[in-house]
C-alpha cells in the first residue's frame, strides 16, 4: 500500500508539473503574441519604479536598445521608451507597409510622430521600441571610414560594434528587384561609377547594400538587440515618457549630478526612478538616447540650456548651456515621384563623388492591404540627399509638455552651397531618367513614369529652373541630427559638459551625420559608447 501511495505522489506531482509547464508555455505564447517577446519588457511603471539601478537610459530608440542590452552584461539597467512595442504590428513588421506608420499620426499614441519644422517641411520621429529602426526603409550601410576617423573613434572597436549588429541585423539582398537592376544600370550609364558590387562600406560610385529587412520581407528594428541583454538585469519599460532629469543639489563648488529621471505612464501618471547609490559614481548614470528632437528637448526641460530661453518658460536653471538645441541639421531631398502597384525597397545606392550626395529609389505606401496586394497602391520616388549640408538650425521649446515636439528651424538651403550641391544632383536624376536601363524597364512593364507633383524641367541647362525645383520638391529623408553636438554639449566620451553622472548617446551628438542612412551607425554607436564603459570608460 506504501508504495501504491508513493505511485500516486509521484503521478499527483508530475501531472502538477506538467499542468505548470503548459500554464507557462500559454503565458509565454500569449506575451508574443500580444507584442512582448522579451520577460523583461513590462508596461508596469510602479514595479519598474519600485528599484535603483546602476544606469537609466532614456528612449528605446536606435542607439538604445544595444546600449541598454550591452551594459546590462554587468549592470543593472532600466530602458525607459515613451512609445509601445513593435512585435506583433504588420504596419512596423511588413516591408511593403513602409509608410504608412509616417501618414497615421496623432499627438500622442501613434507609431510616429509627425513635427512641421518652422519652415513648413513635415517631418516624423519615432514613438515606439526599436526608434527609426522601426519606421524607416530598411536601408544599411556603414559610415566611411574617413568619417570614423574624423570623429575620432577607436576603429577596432568601431569594426566589433558593427559587426555585432550586422550579425543580427542585416541581410544581404537575395537578389536585386528588376527595378533595382535597372536603377544600377542605369546609375552606371549616367556615370555614378565605379560599380562595387555588394559591400556594407562607404564608397563612391553604384553599389548594392544590406536592409533590415529580411529575405522574407520581415524588419529586423534596434529592438532586436535586446535578445543579447541579460535578462536578470534589465528592465524595459513602454509608453513612459520621461519629463525631467532629476538631479542632487550640488556641495558647494561641487557640479549637478544626475541621480534619476520623473516619467508619466500611458495613462499621464506621475513616477520616479532613481540611480542606484551603492554603486560607483562612474558606474552610475542617466543616458539620454531619445533622438535629435528628445535628447535637446530632454536637456531643455530638465534646466539645461540657454538662461535666458528657460526663463520664458519658468524652468529652473541647473546649467547654463547656450549650445544645447544649436548647429542642427536635417538633409535636404529633392525628388520625382509617381504612383505605381509594384513595392520595392532600397538595395543600390549611388554616391556622387564630386558631391557625396545619394541617388536612390524607394517604395512608399499609399493605400491598399498590409501585405503585398496587386491593387495596393505605391508612391514610387527616386531622390537625391543632400548629404553633410552646410546649412544649421535650431531647436527650442514650444511648451513644457514632454509629449509635445520642440520648434525646429533647420534653414534647408540658407547656405548657397547646399543649394548648387542639390542642382548636381538633380542633374543626375535627369540622366537616370533618361538612361537606356530605365527606358527598357518602362517599355517592357507596366510601370509609367506619370509623374505626380512637378516633373523635371525640360531644359536642365537653366540653372534658376533646376534650382526651383530643389526649392519647390524641399522635402526630408528623417536624417535629422544634431543639436547636443560632441565638443558643444557633450565631451568625447558623450559625457554632458558641466554636469556628472549624465551622457548622451545618438544622433543628437553628430556633427555631421554618415552621410548614408545613418541607422547602421546609430546602433553601432551604442553598442561601441556600452562597450567603452564596460572597459572603464570614465572622466
Amino acid at each position: 500500500m506504501t508504495m501504491i501511495r508513493v505511485v500516486l505522489n509521484i503521478r499527483a506531482w508530475l501531472l502538477l508539473l506538467l499542468i505548470m509547464l503548459m500554464m507557462l508555455s500559454s503565458l509565454s505564447s500569449s506575451q508574443a503574441a500580444t507584442g512582448f517577446p522579451f520577460a523583461f519588457m513590462t508596461i508596469d511603471a510602479e514595479k519598474a519604479a519600485a528599484r535603483k539601478y546602476d544606469y537609466i537610459v532614456v528612449g528605446g530608440g536606435t542607439a538604445g536598445c544595444p546600449l541598454a542590452a550591452t551594459l546590462s552584461t554587468k549592470y543593472s539597467v532600466l530602458l525607459l521608451e515613451r512609445g509601445g512595442s513593435p512585435y506583433g504590428v504588420p504596419e512596423i513588421e511588413n516591408a511593403d507597409a513602409f509608410g504608412k506608420p509616417l501618414d497615421e499620426t496623432d499627438n500622442y499614441t501613434s507609431i510616429a510622430q509627425t513635427f512641421i519644422s518652422e519652415e513648413g517641411v513635415s517631418n516624423a520621429r519615432a514613438r515606439v521600441l526599436g526608434g527609426g529602426t522601426a519606421i524607416n526603409a530598411g536601408f544599411y550601410s556603414r559610415a566611411g571610414s574617413e568619417y570614423v576617423r574624423n570623429v575620432g573613434w577607436d576603429e577596432g572597436l568601431v569594426e566589433e560594434s558593427y559587426e555585432w549588429v550586422e550579425k543580427q541585423n542585416a541581410f544581404k539582398p537575395y537578389q536585386l528587384s528588376p527595378w533595382s537592376l535597372a536603377i544600377r544600370d542605369g546609375l552606371l550609364e549616367a556615370g555614378v561609377l565605379p560599380y562595387n558590387g555588394y559591400t556594407l562600406d562607404h564608397v563612391d560610385g553604384t553599389k548594392i547594400s544590406a536592409s533590415t529587412f529580411d529575405s522574407k520581407g520581415k524588419r529586423h528594428t534596434a529592438a532586436d538587440l535586446l535578445r543579447s541583454a541579460n535578462p536578470d538585469n534589465i528592465v524595459v519599460l513602454l509608453n513612459a515618457t520621461v519629463s525631467r532629469i532629476l538631479f542632487n543639489s550640488p556641495a558647494q563648488e561641487a557640479k549637478p549630478r544626475a541621480s534619476g529621471v520623473e516619467f508619466m505612464d500611458r495613462h499621464g501618471r506621475s513616477y520616479q526612478a532613481f540611480l542606484n547609490e551603492t554603486s560607483s559614481s562612474s558606474s552610475s548614470e542617466v543616458i539620454l538616447t531619445a533622438g535629435a528632437l528628445g535628447s535637446p528637448q530632454l536637456l531643455l526641460l530638465s534646466g539645461i540650456g540657454p538662461s535666458e530661453h528657460l526663463k520664458e518658460f519658468n524652468i529652473p536653471l541647473v546649467l547654463d548651456a547656450p549650445m544645447v538645441g544649436q548647429r542642427v541639421q536635417d538633409n535636404p531631398r529633392a525628388s520625382v515621384n509617381w504612383l505605381s502597384h509594384q513595392f520595392y525597397t532600397i538595395q543600390v545606392v549611388g554616391i556622387l563623388i564630386a558631391s557625396q550626395n545619394y541617388i536612390e529609389s524607394l517604395s512608399t505606401y499609399v493605400n491598399g492591404t498590409l501585405s503585398f496586394n496587386k491593387n495596393n497602391v505605391y508612391r514610387e520616388v527616386i531622390f537625391e540627399k543632400l548629404a553633410f549640408p552646410l546649412s544649421r538650425g535650431h531647436l527650442r521649446l514650444r511648451t513644457t509638455d514632454p509629449r509635445d515636439n520642440p520648434s525646429v528651424r533647420y534653414n534647408y538651403y540658407s547656405n548657397p552651397l547646399d543649394l548648387h550641391r542639390c542642382m548636381h544632383g538633380v542633374r543626375v536624376i535627369d540622366k537616370l531618367l533618361n538612361s537606356p536601363s530605365l527606358h527598357r524597364f518602362n517599355a517592357n512593364s507596366t510601370h509609367d513614369f506619370n509623374f505626380t507633383g512637378q516633373p523635371l524641367p525640360k531644359n536642365m541647362s537653366d540653372d534658376a529652373a533646376v534650382a526651383q525645383i530643389c526649392r519647390d520638391t524641399l522635402n526630408t529623408i528623417w536624417h535629422f541630427h544634431g543639436g547636443c553636438e560632441v565638443g558643444y554639449v557633450v565631451n568625447q566620451k558623450y559625457q554632458v559638459n558641466g554636469v556628472e553622472g549624465l551622457r548622451i548617446v545618438d544622433a543628437s551628438t553628430f556633427t555631421n551625420g554618415p552621410g548614408t542612412n545613418p541607422q547602421a551607425t546609430t546602433m553601432m554607436l551604442g553598442r561601441y559608447v556600452a562597450m567603452k564603459i564596460l572597459q572603464g570608460w570614465s572622466r
